[in-house]
């Protein structure tokens, strides 16, 4: 009986055990999650960022470039000519700052967003977890009830059993000896 209680003692533990592995594990894995969203709209911010960077240089380099142009055209005679490319490169370049700045409040936006949804999905999941411990908690709680008062049962009909045999053991040692 005592082998049986331990024998179930340590089904309790090992499933108890097993519920915190399963509780720890789904923290990592969301926690692991999290961490690559987050660098994935960091890698994306970064990527947006450059991106920008490169634009703005090829907008300053394209002005240059139609800058010198423009001075030949000037040398030249041609100050209506460049004039007018003036006005385009600073249209240009204008067009490109406010794209800059478009690709940056959206990559801004979407890092932003990833982090929120990441934010609320590690929520939902530890809320999850912590149900499935309190749910793993309770059917621990009732199984061992259960089974306490099977061992309780099984004590007493152990018990009733040996009184029986006992008793009929005399008895029959006194009929098989004679004493009454």
């Amino acid at each position: 009986m005592t082998e049986d209680k331990n024998n179930l003692e340590e089904n309790i533990n090992s499933v108890e055990e097993t519920a915190n592995e399963v509780v720890n594990d789904t923290s990592n894995t969301i926690e692991d999650k999290t961490n690559d969203l987050k660098e994935g709209a960091a890698e994306a911010f970064d990527t947006a960022k450059e991106k920008a960077g490169e634009l703005a240089n090829d907008a300053k380099e394209v002005l240059g470039n139609v800058k010198d142009k423009a001075q030949e055209f000037i040398n030249e005679d041609a100050k209506d000519i460049f004039d007018n490319a003036k006005e385009k490169a600073s249209e240009f370049a204008d067009e490109a700052g406010e794209k800059i700045s478009e690709y940056t409040d959206v990559a801004k936006e979407k890092a932003a967003e990833l982090a929120e949804d990441a934010k609320e999905t590690y929520e939902e999941a530890k809320v999850k977890a912590k149900e499935f411990a309190n749910e793993a908690s309770e059917k621990l709680s009732e199984f061992a009830d259960v089974a306490e008062d099977k061992l309780e049962d099984f004590a007493e009909d152990a018990k009733e059993t040996y009184t029986e045999a006992k008793q009929k053991t005399k008895g029959f040692f006194s009929k098989l000896f004679g004493k009454k």
